[in-house]
């Protein structure tokens, strides 16, 4: 035995001397599938000897390790490259395994059961474990009391009676994916077990492999600690539950593909993270989440792309808060009720680019419609930045845009571009027939749009642009705020083109009708005051009662400027209207230009601000109608040009008639004039108000006509005007020169070459 042994150190001595890029191991093999009890450099043994209880004795330069005779099955001197450090190396061989463990057993234990590898490590090293082969049955678990780096290099187990990875580290676990390599783990249908990969601490994937899991149980894998993710390819190839689930997620780069998922794709049980790679989850389950958090979920970057299919599915849901703050997104949703972003309390985008397709139908249970929605929050939505492209067929009957129960702000450097088509509809509600229909943006509480380039379009039954509030018995709420106090504001550009539903309904008297289970397309409805400072607005509309402003309870214009053009009212309201700052162009072809519902003397006010209002509809429909001439006021210096069938006084027989009587403004602040002959104004006709006739004079206003309006009655007031002088309306064929404001047919400024005198007056 000494002389083996002799032999042995000479051996080493040799190996050592001639080691060059790369070096010689020192291998004991174990008994009983061991593999790899001792692996060491030779040139960092000392010598072996056998000591006096009777153990191979192994000493290395700065420690040594004793084995029982009994312990091994063999002694081996393999060459290994020059890097290969201190891994332990398991290749799979179908049902067999080989094991190479460079550690003594008394510190990382290595066990195998035909290809079934068991690890309990107690070193204080954090170890690597690469991995390779097949295997089935095949497993790999393992006990730390430090972070291992698991490393997948080629290895693909299948494991049918259990997990085929279970990971069970006191400080957590890195798993490399080594680089072109392709890695498979899978479950079996016989397993009771809730993953096929399990880890019970944080687990971290990195590197440039890929990792294909299979889930044939419940999930593919379930992580009791942090998913993170920095890089690599996770692919899960299905899963009867989640394909990623976890207590927490954090994910700064690589890409994850949920290919088939019964439950939720990857999904938090805690606070989710977001911050770069990509995320595609494709499913055509019913009620799943793609990706979610059951708290707050914020996004950094990165790309998700989702396709889901099922029924009342959501893209990304958030139990709490929802934070984006940049990314790409493309989520297409088609179930019914589905949603594209949901969350259960706030949302917040900064940030980001989204296309969004929301192609699932309205469901009516137990007489109330839920939507197919493509942004839903529960509570507030705060939109300050980011690209949206909003798309809702007309297979998305009655669902929403951008959508939530609370108050709505848009502000900062955003675009939104909102399309809905599907038709609205009436169903039976608790307390009778109702109403339902697409809105573009909507907020139950208030709404501000502060700036942006914001475009809406509805083309479906009874759609809407922006509808603010809700309605409890007599009483609206919700407040509609457009720009800020400067004049700044939004680019806001709204077409409504869908027709009414719900039963005829009329004008109240013989044949007239009415009806409570009626919708029609409108513009701007808000349920509160409407205060617009400042942006440029344009909208249309085409249809019967789709009106472009409206609110059921006071209009305020401050700032800013505004087209309308409207086949109903192009401003609306149950309340006063007031022209406080800002130009105003409306223009109707089938009811009044600007209607409140007042009854009362402010009905309709001019102060500051400049109001173009016109009607071609003819009589009874006015530029504006307050139901009786006596209720508008001139409070400022500003401008009113209104022209229309008949003024002021709606046409209908009785008190407050108005027809062509014009009326008396009490204590107007400068000059008016209610002409109550008829004239027709042209188009191609630019006509100016002057005080003087002929060529010349001040340029008080020019005004022209997009069609042809007959008008019984026009009020005419202007910054200068004054009781009893009199004034010129002259016209010519050419736009005033150097206007400071030319805005849809309304020019203030500049020098007008009107010559010839359409009529004249004296202010009253």
């Amino acid at each position: 035995m000494k002389r083996f042994l002799l032999v042995i150190s000479l051996i080493i001595i040799g190996l050592s001397a001639n080691a060059q890029d790369g070096e010689y191991h020192v291998r004991i093999h174990g008994h009983q599938n061991k593999g790899v009890i001792f692996d060491a450099p030779a040139t960092s043994i000392d010598s072996m000897y056998i000591n006096d209880n009777g153990e191979l004795r192994v000493r290395k330069i700065n420690d040594s390790h004793s084995f029982s005779f009994a312990e091994i099955d063999s002694l081996t001197f393999p060459w290994i490259p020059t890097g290969s450090g201190d891994i332990v190396y398991i290749t799979y061989n179908g049902t067999s395994v080989d094991i190479v463990n460079p550690y003594p057993s008394t510190q990382v234990d290595i066990s195998a059961t035909g290809a079934k590898v068991s690890v309990t490590s107690t070193s204080s090293a954090n170890i690597t474990y690469c991995l390779s082969g097949t295997a089935n049955p095949g497993r790999f678990e393992i006990e730390s009391t430090t972070t291992p780096t698991i490393q997948l290099n080629g290895v693909t187990l299948t494991n049918p009676t259990g997990k085929a990875m279970d990971l069970t580290c006191n400080a957590g676990i890195i798993m490399e994916l080594a680089n072109g390599t392709q890695n498979s783990l899978t479950d079996g249908t016989e397993s009771d077990k809730k993953a096929a990969l399990m880890s019970n601490n944080d687990l971290l994937i990195q590197g440039e492999g890929t990792l294909t899991v299979t889930g044939l149980v419940q999930h593919a894998m379930k992580v009791k600690g942090q998913f993170n993710m920095t890089s690599g390819n996770l692919i899960i190839a299905s899963s009867v539950s989640d394909g990623v689930h976890a207590e927490g997620l954090l994910v700064n780069g690589g890409n994850i593909t949920v290919e088939s998922c019964g439950d939720d794709g990857v999904t938090s049980e805690l606070d989710g993270y977001i911050n770069g790679g990509s995320i595609t989850v494709t499913s055509g389950s019913t009620d799943i989440n793609a990706i979610s958090a059951d708290s707050t979920l914020v996004i950094n970057g990165g790309n998700i792309n989702i396709t889901i299919t099922g029924a009342d599915s959501k893209c990304i849901k958030a139990d709490k808060e929802l934070t984006i703050n940049g990314g790409t997104f493309v989520l297409n949703h088609s179930g019914n009720t589905s949603k594209g972003i949901k969350s259960d309390a706030d949302i917040t985008i900064t940030d980001g680019n989204f296309t969004i397709t929301s192609s699932g139908a309205t469901v009516i249970a137990n007489n109330d419609p839920s939507y197919c929605t493509a942004i839903k929050g529960e509570t507030n939505i705060y939109i300050s930045g980011g690209t949206f492209n909003i798309n809702l067929p007309s297979s998305n009957n009655g669902g929403k845009g951008i959508t939530c129960n609370g108050d709505m702000i848009i502000s900062g450097n955003n675009t939104i571009n909102i399309e809905t088509h599907g038709d609205g509809s009436t169903y039976t509600a608790t307390s009778g027939t109702d109403t339902y229909s697409s809105s573009c943006l909507r907020a139950e509480g208030n709404m501000q749009i502060l700036s942006g380039n914001i475009t809406l379009t509805s083309t479906g039954k009874a759609g809407k642009g922006i509808k603010v509030g809700s309605k409890n018995g007599n009483t609206y709420t919700g407040t509609y705020t457009q720009g800020n106090q400067d004049g700044s504001g939004p680019t806001l550009t709204v077409t409504t083109s869908g027709a009414q539903v719900g039963s005829s309904g009329g004008w109240p008297g013989p044949g007239g009708g009415s009806s409570s289970s009626r919708a029609s397309a409108k513009a701007i409805k808000s349920g509160g005051v409407a205060t617009v400072y400042g942006g440029t607005t344009t909208v249309n509309t085409s249809t019967s009662g789709a009106e472009g402003l409206e609110s059921k309870t006071q209009i305020n214009i401050e700032g800013g400027q505004h087209y309308f053009k409207c086949y109903d009212d192009c401003i609306n309201s149950s309340g006063k209207i007031f022209f406080n700052g800002g130009v105003t162009v409306c223009f109707s072809n089938g009811n009044d230009a600007v209607d409140s519902n007042a009854g009362q003397a402010g009905a309709i006010t001019i102060g500051n601000g400049t109001a173009f209002a016109y009607t071609t509809k003819g009589s009874p429909e006015e530029g504006f109608d307050c139901d009786n001439n006596n209720y508008i006021r001139i409070t400022g210096t500003g401008i009113g040009i209104s022209a229309g069938g008949s003024q002021g006084g709606g046409g209908w027989p009785g008190p407050g008639g108005g027809g062509g009587s014009g009326g008396t403004i009490t204590n107007p602040a400068q000059g008016y004039k209610f002409y109550t002959s008829s004239y027709s104004f042209q188009t191609g006709k630019y006509y100016t108000l002057s005080n003087t006739s002929g060529t010349g004079g001040t340029n008080m206003v020019t005004f022209s006509f997009e069609a042809n309006c007959s008008s019984n009655l026009t009020l005419i007031t202007a910054t200068g005007m004054v009781s009893g002088q009199t004034y010129y309306v002259k016209y010519g064929t050419e736009a005033p020169n150097n206007p400071t404001t030319s805005f849809h047919g309304l020019y203030l400024g500049g020098t007008s070459s009107a010559s010839t005198q359409a009529f004249s007056f004296t202010a009253q």
